[in-house]
């Protein structure tokens, strides 16, 4: 898949997670969970700059890209984090827990 990946350089040449399990054949679910687990092992062990979005993946090749890919990144981290927040406070607050004791350990 690297070769695959090293073909595809730039944000204006990207390849999308269906283009590349076409050619590896990796995953019969269509989020492609196994072929997203490669492009991550390939980032952390090979350490090729990929960047990831709703065009697909592509080397990046500028300091621009790599600069929105990282903003895009904290962005989405940052999102998460509020969410997170935001269920915990909710939980903490909602009045609509089980009745019985027995199903206090649910929450």
């Amino acid at each position: 898949m690297k070769e695959i990946l090293l073909n595809h350089r730039g944000s204006d040449n990207p390849i999308s997670s269906r283009e590349i399990n076409e050619e590896i054949d990796e995953d019969n679910i269509g989020s492609f969970p196994g072929t997203r687990a490669i492009i991550r092992d390939i980032v952390l062990e090979d350490r090729i700059p990929i960047a990831g979005g709703h065009n697909g993946y592509y080397v990046i090749e500028t300091e621009e890209e790599l600069e929105d890919y990282l903003d895009n990144l904290t962005s989405r981290i940052n999102g998460m984090a509020e969410r997170r927040w935001g269920v915990q406070r909710a939980a903490n607050e909602w009045d609509a827990y089980p009745e019985h004791p027995e199903d206090s350990d649910v929450l």
